[in-house]
């Protein structure tokens, strides 16, 4: 009796596992990638027509009118312009702005900053103005900012400064 060497497995059969691991690593690595939650918010994708634009410029400038006419005090003033503000920024961003507190204003935004929001509202009201160059960030350190009371021993200058910074804000963004 003669006895036949083993059969080899063929070539094939250990490739097509290799692919099949393949296969099954990348389904699972895209399964994790897809379904996490996206934390770098891109905002201001939403184009604005001039004629959109201009309406909101336009309540700013209502607003400044209003202070101009002593209608309204400089805290009155830090309201209307915030409420405008969140109205652009909403119509910007296609975010909810309107009733985010500002932590979740600046928790949405994707900062130039640092990542701790403490310490960027500590910066922003250390300096008395936004510093961050992401629009939808700079939208909620202007607000941080305008939340502090309005005491100032120049009103009208803090004012200008507002209106300023709220009429720079509807245009460049």
């Amino acid at each position: 009796m003669v006895v036949n060497p083993p059969v080899l497995m063929p070539l094939w059969m250990p490739l097509i596992g290799v692919v099949a691991l393949i296969a099954a690593a990348a389904f699972i690595l895209r399964a994790f990638l897809v379904t996490r939650r996206d934390t770098a918010l891109s905002v201001g994708d939403i184009p604005m027509a001039a004629s959109e634009r201009s309406q909101w410029a336009r309540r700013v400038d209502e607003t400044a009118a209003r202070y101009q006419r002593n209608e309204l005090d400089l805290r009155g003033l830090h309201l209307e312009l915030a409420g405008t503000l969140r109205g652009f920024a909403t119509a910007r961003s296609g975010e909810d702005i309107v009733s985010a507190t500002v932590l979740e204003i600046l928790d949405m935004a994707d900062t130039a900053g640092p990542r701790s929001i403490t310490e960027r509202l500590r910066r922003v009201r250390a300096s008395r103005r936004p510093l961050d160059t992401n629009p939808l960030g700079h939208v909620g350190e202007l607000l941080a900012v305008w939340e502090q009371p309005s005491f100032d021993r120049d009103p009208d200058a803090a004012a200008d400064a507002a209106i300023a910074r709220a009429r720079e804000v509807v245009n460049r963004w």
